[in-house]
């Protein structure tokens, strides 16, 4: 079916170019245009694909037309009519073709930038779910968020068992005078994914996340600083290496003092084992080609006690 599909919108393509300009377009170019316009690189790559084959069209709920690909295509295919309608036309035209036959009844999105209809058109769309998958963080705040976010795409992946779109944003309200101020912006990311059903542009409906948190710039950064030692000081030698309490109890290591010959201890020496988690180490900013890092004279100090300012 995949193969009957792809060649029947090739044939249309051909003759309503035909029935536009008088001129005939090659089936060589036709069916290499087609297969742009559903995702591929190539026909060949089309028929190759039996995981997501183009036949189940008519079971997607959304269709995405790749117009960018097109666009591609033609500039790579030699000997192309001069008159050639451009990509986005093109598009509609396949678009209107497998709608009108029924080959599907999928909502189809149809822009010449992918990108840009995410954030004109997709991302607005779903500003009510957005807005309430964020009311816990917003309930934070003293601020109505009434106004729509200006967006930016951090990727568009093209896994090979969907798509998935990761945008993100600053949403800025507006201050409420019965609440203590406790901010008036969140910093959010937008996750959408769409499960492919049928060739690489056809899909399911797509599931949404939106994660955020309050932005805190307007909070002192001493204060900020402060806050953060009160959650750390647990564990100085943590707080020196930059990691939480249990992440350095899972680590390996041995500590030597770097002292002078009347026992002045300068600092220490931690040498972590070469058999601890490599992305565990990662984390400590500083380590030598030998795992290994100074630290303060205090970083092996008792934190202090919450009573010791009773």
């Amino acid at each position: 079916m995949s193969t009957q599909l792809s060649k029947l919108c090739a044939d249309h393509l051909r003759v309503s170019f035909n029935a536009l300009t008088g001129e005939k377009l090659k089936a060589s170019h036709a069916v290499q245009l087609v297969a742009a316009f559903f995702g591929y690189k190539s026909h060949a790559a089309l028929l190759a694909d039996h995981k997501y084959p183009i036949d189940l069209l008519e079971e997607a709920y959304i269709f995405i037309p790749n117009v960018e690909l097109i666009e591609v295509r033609r500039k790579n295919l030699s000997l192309l009519p001069v008159n050639l309608p451009t990509s986005i036309d093109i598009a509609k035209e396949l678009a209107s073709f497998l709608a009108n036959e029924q080959h599907t009844s999928a909502d189809i999105w149809l822009h010449e930038s992918f990108e840009t209809y995410c954030l004109e058109t997709l991302l607005v769309n779903c500003q009510d779910l957005i807005d309430d998958q964020l009311s816990g963080v917003m309930a934070e705040t003293n601020a109505g968020f009434w106004n729509q976010p200006w967006y930016e795409i951090e990727s568009i992946e093209n896994k090979v068992d969907e798509l998935v779109i990761t945008a993100s944003a600053k949403h800025e309200g507006e201050p409420l005078d019965d609440k203590p101020f406790s901010g008036d912006t969140i910093d959010f990311q937008v996750h959408i994914s769409f499960p492919r059903i049928a060739g690489r542009r056809g899909f399911y409906d797509f599931d949404l996340e939106a994660v955020g948190s309050v932005n805190d710039d307007w909070v002192d950064p001493a204060l900020k600083y402060s806050a953060q030692q009160s959650v750390d000081t647990g564990s100085p030698l943590a707080i020196e290496l930059g990691i939480t309490n249990e992440e350095l109890e899972e680590l390996d290591y041995e500590v030597y003092e770097n002292a002078s010959n009347d026992g002045l201890i300068y600092d220490y020496v931690i040498q972590f084992s070469q058999h601890n988690d490599p992305e565990l180490l990662a984390k400590i900013s500083g380590l030598d080609e030998y795992n290994a890092i100074r630290v303060s004279v205090n970083a092996f100090d008792e934190p202090p006690s919450p009573f010791d300012t009773l």
